[in-house]
């Protein structure tokens, strides 16, 4: 990563290009892998996000409730704030969120797994749903603790930043009319570590959308000087602002935008889309939720679009080349992204 950040600064001075503010943020940033060796690295824990919803014990697209109600839609608006309020970065917010829709899903699927197990075959669908409603029960007075559970590992795992501490915890419960004490806050940290086996290390989007805007850099830079790739670099800064804008209203409107996302992702053939069950649909959306990659090549692909429309298609081509991300699917992402936030386009 070093070196290619070095090697940008170079072409830069030969040609004569503008360097963003982003680009030297970038630059002054020490990495231990390479840039092709961190973008593998994102691209696996992407694939390992989308399939491990397979590694569920139970499908939680089969049961008779609504499954929003493992991740209703205050989760990110609480945890952003809560960021701001400790002047955390949204690295973490975005963390907090992930963590916890994994762990909500992972505790559900666990809790009904080890009550039907014992169960056995006897009663399953009445016992099941019993189970279904205490553990909603559950949940809806837990919540916060299990979100700021969360924060404080999300913390833990952003490099420079002051740690969120159990005081720290404490006061924003207490802020939130849910006090608890410090050995509760210390056991609930304790579950959702636990629950999720300790496998907590996933990148937050927000890298997604720096590695591929400086990604669009190195490849514009590579390339023979354009009145359009110029203007592209020029405006870099308001690219990445306005992505993470768009990542954000993904972050705080999920049902609404991912679902849409979901419904226009083209299918193969008129047959397949007539047997997509509402099991499948489920899936699917976990799927879509989950992945960074197509998420973050859309929210850009939209930012461009806004700003300098006759570059949408070539960058849509160059995050395809470079990260997998198909441009039918990213000008879903991106279409849905626009018309939800500007619905005057």
């Amino acid at each position: 990563m070093e070196k290619t950040l070095i090697s940008l600064k170079q072409s830069n001075v030969e040609e004569k290009l503008p360097v963003s503010n982003f680009e030297a943020h970038w630059d002054s940033c020490f990495l231990d892998a390479s840039f092709e060796e961190w973008l593998k690295y994102l691209q696996w824990y992407n694939d390992k996000a989308r399939s491990w919803h397979e590694t569920l014990p139970i499908d939680l697209g089969s049961l008779w409730q609504p499954v929003d109600l493992l991740t209703p839609p205050f989760v990110f608006d609480v945890a952003f704030k809560w960021c701001q309020q400790l002047k955390q970065p949204m690295g973490v917010s975005y963390r907090t969120v992930e963590i916890y829709e994994r762990f909500a899903r992972s505790y559900c699927c666990q809790s009904l797994h080890l009550k039907t197990t014992v169960v056995g075959s006897i009663n399953l669908k009445t016992s099941c749903k019993m189970r279904w409603q205490e553990f909603c029960m559950e949940m809806r007075h837990q919540s916060l603790l299990h979100l700021v559970s969360c924060l404080q590992i999300a913390s833990k795992l952003e490099n420079g930043y002051k740690l969120v501490t159990v005081t720290d915890a404490a006061m924003l419960l207490r802020q939130s009319q849910r006090p608890c004490d410090r050995s509760t806050i210390v056991n609930s940290e304790i579950l959702v570590l636990v629950t999720l086996k300790y496998d907590v290390s996933y990148p937050p989007i927000s890298d997604y959308v720096d590695t591929f805007i400086c990604q669009l850099i190195l490849v514009l830079k590579r390339k023979p000087v354009t009145a359009k790739s110029a203007q592209l670099l020029a405006a870099v800064d308001e690219i990445h602002e306005i992505s993470l804008e768009f990542i954000r209203a993904i972050y705080f409107d999920q049902q609404l935008i991912v679902r849409k996302i979901v419904a226009g992702l083209p299918t193969e053939t008129q047959k397949e889309r007539a047997m997509c069950s509402h099991r499948r649909n489920s899936r699917d959306f976990n799927q879509v939720q989950f992945d960074k990659v197509l998420l973050a090549a859309g929210a850009i692909s939209a930012a461009t679009f806004l700003i300098q429309e006759n570059a949408a298609a070539n960058v849509m081509k160059e995050l395809y080349t470079r990260t997998g991300a198909h441009p039918a699917d990213v000008a879903v992402v991106s279409s849905v992204l626009v018309t939800h936030l500007v619905p005057e386009t």
